[in-house]
């Protein structure tokens, strides 16, 4: 019965994360999950950019000298803010004019020995958590709304709490613990519920997976650790690999998205829902 709850979208989370109306606070995004924040949280209030087009990575975000210009106009920069992740986007940022945000700011992030996981809002509860200082840096800029702003920013945290409860109570009773990824993206979303993913490819995924890495990867779903499926990233190269991958291991393939660009016509709530639904199958959930 969980498989079917978690088909109900929750209408208080269908809000689109486009931009609002021209005349609100400007607010420049670095990817797609903090313009869908900033836009719930601020309502008919923002007008929100996201930096990173549909259908890319965020990790090669590069801007035009028109979102560079905007960006140095924004009144608001939400960021991730860990070395190496947009290059571009953090230079860009050091000379903006209006207040940057670095959601990471106080979080518990992974370490992965390289950097940093940037990924962050592939755990609700963890995205819900940046709420606050989205809220925070919209009142600053539009005081005559901070009530507004509050208000949008307490019923977001529910809506990610009560995602987040969903995925606790979905992947609760699987026949498998740990899953096979193409893109080690999905490692606060393992954390959160107790699972482990085995990635292909590393958090950057732009060079070719290395054969020690096909390797572990194929050794785990012939022995039984993994569940005996592969989840590939949501892209033409994801889905390259993981099929590569599922065909030689001999079991289906899976898709799981990394949000890291908007998914329109879905949003947020609805693409981790089917991300949801992927684990459960793949994983044996009961």
């Amino acid at each position: 019965m969980r498989r079917a709850t978690a088909l109900l979208l929750g209408l208080s989370l269908l809000a689109p994360a486009c931009a609002g109306g021209g005349d609100g606070v400007r607010v420049v995004a670095a990817l797609y999950p903090l313009a869908w924040l900033a836009q719930r949280v601020g309502g008919a209030w923002v007008h929100v950019e996201d930096l990173t087009p549909p259908g890319s990575e965020a990790h090669d975000a590069t801007l035009s000298a028109a979102q560079r210009a905007d960006l140095q106009a924004a009144e608001v920069v939400l960021v991730v803010g860990i070395d190496g992740f947009q290059p571009d986007v953090a230079g860009a940022a050091a000379q903006a004019t209006g207040a940057v945000v670095d959601v990471t700011a106080g979080l518990d992030l992974l370490d992965v020995g390289a950097s940093l996981d940037p990924h962050l809002w592939l755990d609700p509860a963890l995205l819900a958590a940046v709420v606050p200082a989205v809220a925070s840096a919209l009142s600053t800029a539009d005081p005559a709304h901070a009530a507004e702003f509050e208000a949008n920013a307490t019923t977001t945290r529910e809506a990610l709490t009560a995602l987040d409860a969903e995925f606790r109570d979905g992947l609760a009773d699987c026949a498998f613990r740990s899953f096979v990824t193409t893109h080690a993206a999905f490692g606060y979303l393992a954390r959160a519920y107790d699972l482990t993913q085995v990635a292909v490819e590393g958090l950057t995924p732009e060079a070719e997976p290395s054969a020690a890495a096909v390797e572990a990867a194929l050794a785990a779903l012939a022995d039984g650790t993994a569940a005996p499926a592969v989840f590939a990233e949501a892209t033409d190269e994801g889905r390259r690999i993981g099929r590569a991958v599922a065909e030689q291991a001999d079991v289906p393939e899976f898709g799981l998205a990394t949000l890291e660009s908007d998914p329109a016509p879905l949003g947020y709530p609805a693409v981790m829902r089917g991300n949801l639904l992927s684990l459960q199958e793949g994983l044996a959930c009961r």
